[in-house]
């Protein structure tokens, strides 16, 4: 166990720039900004102004831990990762120290006087991916990586360089350019979780919503790959960009991820980003796309903001999966996370809820039903198109299971919605 009196300390880099001090003591976290940064810096977040040079958490109000403590894995990844380094999973200051070197995001955090080796890249062959596949969940994907490394999230990850078409792992100050997940641990409950991501979020760049980058490979077990977007650049040549999810943006904890997700906080978020306006709309078609599709699991952390020269702008969409399906037959008891008009539960939303929710954003009625209707029209003809592309099984071996999930995807909660919607008779 951790000594709550043992002052412990963090120095924050950003690339070569080091931004100030983290500090801890007796359970009060404390961010110092350095007089430089303070000069010609940023804000880490509008909850953190570097104008107040120190902050110090308070017994109630803890801006500065909530904001740290979001970089890193919740529920059974944090459990796990800190069962493999010996830490107690509740010490977030001490999970910090142990793999601030490449957090989610684009701070680096290292102990007082701790340097980095150069940059460098370790292959990462599809054996040894797979054997730590197969070791999960007694191990996490990181052990035996040559970096430290931390995501936020609740699902097993690990961060890599993917550059033509082989896979590494950074070494040193070397940055991530993707992170892969396999298929979710509880095989019986969520079989299929890779392409199930990669589905959806396929759909959604055939739709017209901004979506990351997204692949599907065989080690020989699935693993989904995703291009970071907050990185900028290729193999040692990846920058981080600075990047926030919405808990962070608005100062919650991340235990607050579902309690917190309101259309008064969207309208918060709206407010901070630097075009309202087009993060309206975004943000309405964004949550009508988890409605299609079934997601009843898209939070404030699944909304992220990129930090621009002229302000915050929403970042590419990512975590774009059915959870619904895992329900089946009953996806229309599932509840959407963000309500929409006075119900969350999916079987029970019309239209009338729809414009409901987007009046509650700031979006016209009857503008929101028109992105209904556009989204509903794209969403059946693509992911139809898409289903069809997969089981023909031109530039990959079409696998049953995988096969059926996704017809299960198509023709169960995505047809269900439209029928809602009024879109099929």
């Amino acid at each position: 166990m951790n000594n709550a009196d043992a002052p412990r300390s963090l120095e924050l880099w950003l690339g070569s720039r080091r931004v100030g001090e983290l500090r801890e003591q007796s359970n009060l976290w404390v961010l110092a900004y350095d007089q430089a940064w303070r000069m010609d810096g940023f804000d880490l977040s509008p909850a953190l102004p570097r104008s107040a040079g120190e902050i110090i958490d308070g017994g109630s109000q803890r801006p500065v831990q909530w904001f740290f403590d979001n970089l890193l894995p919740e529920e059974g990844g944090r459990r796990l990762i800190a069962s493999d380094a010996g830490i107690d999973a509740a010490d977030a200051f001490g999970l910090l120290q142990r793999f601030g070197p490449e957090s989610a995001g684009a701070l680096t955090l290292l102990r007082p006087g701790q340097q980095l080796p150069p940059p460098a890249l370790q292959p990462l062959t599809d054996a040894e991916l797979s054997a730590r596949i197969r070791a999960l969940p007694r191990q996490p994907l990181t052990h035996g990586a040559p970096k430290r490394m931390s995501l936020a999230g609740a699902q097993h990850k690990l961060a890599v360089v993917l550059d033509r078409e082989q896979l590494w792992e950074p070494v040193g100050t070397a940055a991530s350019t993707h992170i892969l997940k396999p298929d979710h641990e509880h095989v019986d409950d969520y079989p299929h979780s890779a392409v199930n991501e990669w589905f959806c979020m396929q759909l959604a760049a055939a739709c017209g919503l901004p979506v990351a980058q997204v692949a599907v490979r065989r080690v020989p077990e699935p693993v989904y790959l995703v291009r970071r977007f907050d990185r900028l650049g290729d193999g040692l040549q990846a920058q981080r960009r600075y990047a926030l999810d919405g808990c962070q943006l608005l100062s919650l904890d991340r235990l607050y991820k579902y309690q917190q997700a309101t259309s008064d906080n969207l309208r918060a978020l709206e407010r901070i980003s630097r075009m309202p306006a087009a993060t309206r709309i975004a943000l309405l078609r964004w949550q009508l796309f988890n409605f299609f599709i079934g997601n009843s699991d898209a939070h404030l952390k699944n909304l992220s903001f990129l930090r621009g020269a002229n302000g915050w702008e929403l970042a590419p969409h990512y975590d774009l999966l059915s959870t619904s399906v895992y329900k089946a037959p009953d996806w229309g008891v599932d509840e959407l996370v963000f309500p929409m008009g006075n119900t969350r539960r999916y079987a029970a939303i019309g239209r009338d809820d729809v414009a409901a929710f987007g009046d509650s954003i700031g979006v016209p009625r009857k503008l929101a039903l028109r992105h209904l209707d556009e989204l509903a029209i794209a969403i059946r003809r693509e992911s139809h198109a898409l289903l069809q592309s997969y089981e023909q099984g031109a530039t990959h071996a079409v696998d049953p299971g995988e096969a059926r999930l996704l017809r299960q995807i198509v023709f169960g909660p995505v047809t269900d919605a439209l029928k809602t919607v009024e879109l099929l008779r």
